[in-house]
């Protein structure tokens, strides 16, 4: 009979588990490192650069700022869940697993819901330079008829119909954008089942199943609150869209790919476990004196008890 290579297994007859391999699993690895990544403070703002920044652009730069990040960190979550799907495909033999790495696809990013909330904050923006391009001071009419627009008494220049159109504008905007965060939500709980199915073929704890909420949070909820005691009632679902997106990205989707990366690993202690490696036996050296016969180290030339020189009788006790 042909021996094998040491870094190569029978294949595994259809329908039976993979057995152990010999060789190191390079893409588990791969897959550890890529799930143990931590994104805590990137991809998403907390309230007060939200709250700040949002005042100085006018609502303006959360909303672009915030779908160029999750869209980003939507790439990166589904390449991550793809190798994690690819490496349960090869690991078991469970009907669903081949199709795993098709489920990690889906999710995706909704170019045309985002398109859609980049349009409506572009009409915002066209139509107030339109109805500013004649005034005599553009930026004080500005402030007047947004942060300004419930001064009592009104500004000779204030108008109604910008504060209107950038209400409007905005909380619809930033409404698509928070839609954009449950449709992803809703993808990452339908791959997350799929997941448990196989994890619980194999005899795995399943991973929590993600949520992603509605957006409310105490710190969150008083930005909301600031905004709309100046008017800006966009501040609404500007709160929720940023609450959802932080608490997504920091929390909810860091904890399911640290469970998953547990789960890769136990994974691994099945299909690799330890071996058994029979314990060293140390020859040791007796001194060849008839009645004394003691211990000599191996390094040793001449026997501690006797002096005798030491000699070549061996013992094979350990």
């Amino acid at each position: 009979m042909t021996a094998l290579p040491l870094n190569l297994v029978p294949s595994p007859a259809a329908g039976s588990a993979p057995e152990a391999l010999v060789a190191p699993d390079h893409l588990a690895g791969g897959v550890l490192r890529s799930l143990s990544r931590s994104f805590r403070g990137h991809y998403s703002w907390g309230v007060v650069s939200t709250f700040v920044i949002a005042i100085f652009s006018f609502g303006v730069a959360p909303l672009v700022r915030w779908t160029q990040n999750l869209n980003r960190y939507v790439r990166l979550e589904r390449t991550q869940f793809w190798h994690l799907a690819e490496w349960l495909r090869l690991q078991t033999a469970h009907p669903d697993a081949q199709r795993l790495p098709e489920e990690a696809e889906s999710i995706r990013w909704r170019g045309a819901l985002a398109a859609a909330s980049w349009v409506w904050l572009g009409a915002v923006v066209v139509f107030v330079i339109a109805r500013l391009w004649n005034s005599e001071l553009p930026g004080r009419a500005l402030w007047h008829s947004t942060w300004a627009a419930r001064v009592v008494p009104r500004y000779d220049d204030a108008r109604p119909d910008i504060h209107l159109a950038w209400v409007v504008g905005l909380s619809v905007a930033y409404a698509l954008h928070w839609l954009q965060m449950q449709l992803h939500g809703g993808d990452v709980r339908r791959f997350i089942g799929k997941i448990n199915n196989v994890l619980q073929w194999e005899g795995v704890a399943p991973l929590s199943v993600p949520e992603v909420g509605i957006g409310f949070s105490p710190l969150w909820v008083l930005g909301a609150v600031g905004m709309c005691s100046a008017g800006a009632y966009w501040g609404v679902p500007l709160m929720l869209a940023g609450a959802v997106q932080r608490r997504y990205i920091s929390r909810t989707s860091a904890r399911v790919r640290a469970e998953a990366a547990d789960r890769v690993r136990t994974i691994l202690l099945l299909r690799r476990p330890v071996m058994r490696v029979p314990p060293f036996a140390r020859p040791t050296i007796l001194c060849r004196t008839p009645n004394c016969r003691a211990p000599i180290p191996m390094l040793a030339n001449f026997c501690a008890r006797c002096g005798a020189r030491a000699g070549t009788v061996m013992s094979d006790v350990a």
